[in-house]
Order: structure tokens, then C-alpha cells, then sequence
């Protein structure tokens, strides 16, 4: 595997990172934030940040052919699997319920974004629709006093690359991360069996996120 894992920056600590401002998530769909960024939203937290989770899509499609679990029952599975998760990291969350691969880029939520905030948006390199759409997305949220940078998940995994640093994650935050990915049961287990082709990831890819660094990605 070539790409990130092979070009890793120097690690970060979360205190010169933050520079004291509060922390904003756009995760495209509810697991990503704890994917991406489930470490540094827990550390920040625990040095006081405020730290905010906005969830892009209702992430309503992932089994497209279940009976047991239409796209209504499956979007509020998801949403309660983000709140559990969130809870265990320290962070507060906000629906915006945008269909998957409907996202809609121009949408104003620059209320959401905390004032002096570093904005964290999942990178337009990563080969997700979606994932894309939110880099776009945070980038017409732009303005003077918000600091934005940027998180791969599926990038990881290509042999692209990009400046990056690594975060360094305190022991607690990790074991925090372990706790909050196992709440993401739809995605992350056979939960939703009447679908063969359904979203599960695979174990050997969840343990990767829970044991390489998580990166940011200047613009």
C-alpha cells in the first residue's frame, strides 16, 4: 500500500493544532467523523474545545435492497449510532439529513460553524462522491476567521498523496475511538443481514483506522 501511509508527516499534538478554537466535523455520512477524526475530537474535547459534529447525509443508502430495514428505519439507525458515538467523544451533532449522493454544496450552515473554528471537511482526493461534495461544501463556508483543513478516509487507501501531519492521540482518546466506531453497528457488523451486497467494513480496514494515525490535510 502506497500513497499516505508511505509519505506521513510529522505528528501534531491536538493543543498546537486547535490554537484554541473550537473544533467543527463535516462528516459526509454518520461513522465518519469517528473514522477520520475520532482521536482528535475526543483530545480536544478533554482540553476543553469545543468541539462540534456536522453530519452531511442521512447515510440511508448503504443497503439499498433491505427489506427488514427501508431507507426511513436505516436513516434513524444511523443518526442514533452518530449521537452514541459523538457522546462517547465529547461532541455535540447536528443532522442535516441531505440524501447519500445528494449533497447539496451550496447549502448555508455557516450558523453551525462556531466562531474562530478549525473546520475539518473529508478530502476531495478521497475516491466518495460524497466525500467531495463536503470538500466542496467546506470551502463555500469559507470565511475570514475559520481555519480549514481537511481528513482522507478512502484516500488513505490510494496511492494518492497530499501534505499531510499526523495527530498524536492520547492513550484515552484511542480506547475512546474503539468505543465510539463499535456504536456504528450497521456499518461496522452484520447487524442489517437480508442485504448481501450492503455496506459492512471490513475487519482488517476498521482496525487500521483504530491503530494508524489520523491526518490532517492543509489546504
Amino acid at each position: 500500500m502506497s500513497g499516505f501511509l508511505d509519505n506521513l508527516g510529522p505528528p501534531i499534538g491536538v493543543a498546537d493544532l486547535l490554537g484554541g478554537r473550537p473544533l467543527a466535523v463535516l462528516a459526509p455520512h454518520p461513522d465518519d467523523e469517528t473514522l477520520g477524526c475520532g482521536a482528535l475530537l475526543f483530545d480536544a474535547a478533554a482540553h476543553g474545545a469545543r468541539c462540534t459534529v456536522i453530519c452531511v447525509t442521512d447515510g440511508s443508502r448503504s443497503h439499498p435492497k433491505s427489506r427488514g430495514w427501508p431507507p426511513r428505519r436505516l436513516a434513524e439507525q444511523r443518526r442514533a449510532e452518530l449521537e452514541a458515538a459523538a457522546a462517547i467523544l465529547g461532541a455535540t451533532t447536528h443532522w442535516l439529513g441531505h440524501g447519500d449522493c445528494r449533497v447539496r454544496t451550496d447549502a448555508d450552515i455557516s450558523d453551525l460553524i462556531p466562531q474562530g473554528a478549525l473546520l475539518l471537511a473529508t478530502w476531495e482526493g478521497d475516491p466518495h462522491v460524497d466525500h467531495q461534495s463536503v470538500a466542496r461544501m467546506a470551502r463555500n463556508l469559507a470565511r475570514p476567521d475559520v481555519a480549514l483543513a481537511y481528513y482522507p478516509i478512502w484516500g488513505r487507501f490510494t496511492d494518492r498523496t497530499a501534505p499531510t501531519r499526523t495527530i498524536a492521540a492520547s492513550a484515552a482518546a484511542l480506547t475512546a475511538k474503539r468505543r465510539a466506531l463499535a456504536c456504528h453497528r450497521s456499518q461496522m457488523t452484520p447487524l442489517i443481514d437480508d442485504d448481501p451486497e450492503g455496506f459492512v467494513m471490513e475487519p482488517w480496514r476498521q482496525e487500521h483506522f483504530l491503530t494508524h494515525p489520523e491526518i490532517v490535510i492543509a489546504p
